[in-house]
């Protein structure tokens, strides 16, 4: 290794695992005016804040929901700013799609559906919130009971899609940009009442980190118009 490649800072990264491939692209673009490297800690929300939280080492954080921010310890985040917005859509698979096309038909039709754990990720919290407001609390427990897996987090109900038979779920819709050609295997149905639930998505440099001003730098490029663009491109934009 050259000592010019070891003296390169390197950020860490604890990015909600929906939006890396849109933060894999903002990277990319940084870094042609930024001489650094981004170490990418993913996973779902909860699980990284209590990493984070417990190893105090990193430089940013951007988990799925900006409540995240609410059950953290004070003083933790610095520099915050809004980048966009994550929306839950239903995917189903297509060899199923001629029966299930809204929330009411994952149990109306006896689907073989899974959910979000609501203790570890974002998409499982913001199902939960979905449901009960829309449905309420006896639905939401209905829900719980009907499904047949819950996951971790947006990919891992990719997964559940693919490996385990799941015939539908509830997911950022975003997620789907990690598949390839997912038009072919899947329907992603927009849910009309996601968008009065649609969750902010705030990046923020922490306390602890060891680069703070180039940190803070690409904190204020996701927000730049350069950086919205991608995450609208990315199905995470401020718009419907």
């Amino acid at each position: 290794m050259t000592q010019a490649l070891m003296a390169k800072p390197v950020l860490i990264f604890y990015c909600g695992i929906t939006m890396v491939p849109a933060m894999q692209s903002l990277i990319k673009t940084f870094q042609q005016t930024h001489n650094c490297t981004f170490l990418i800690r993913q996973g779902g929300s909860g699980e990284l804040l209590r990493a984070l939280t417990l190893f105090q080492k990193g430089d940013l954080f951007l988990p799925g929901s900006e409540s995240y921010y609410r059950k953290a310890p004070k003083g933790l985040f610095v520099y915050r700013r809004t980048i966009g917005k994550n929306r839950l859509a239903l995917f189903v698979r297509t060899e199923d799609a001629d029966r299930i096309h809204s929330l009411d038909d994952l149990h109306k039709k006896g689907a073989y559906f899974a959910i979000g754990d609501a203790w570890i990720g974002s998409v499982g919290r913001a199902t939960r919130t979905l449901i009960r407001s829309t449905f309420g609390e006896a639905a939401w427990r209905r829900y719980e009971d009907e499904a047949v897996y819950f996951g971790s987090d947006s990919r891992d109900l990719l997964r559940l899609m693919e490996e385990e038979g799941v015939e539908a779920t509830i997911n950022w819709k975003a997620a789907a940009f990690r598949l390839n050609n997912p038009t072919e295997r899947l329907r992603i149905y927009s849910i009309p009442e996601a968008e009065a639930h649609a969750k902010k998505l705030v990046i923020s440099t922490l306390r602890f980190s060891e680069h703070p001003t180039l940190a803070r730098a690409f904190v204020d490029f996701a927000a730049s118009p350069v950086g919205r663009r991608i995450m609208k491109r990315y199905g995470l934009g401020n718009g419907k």
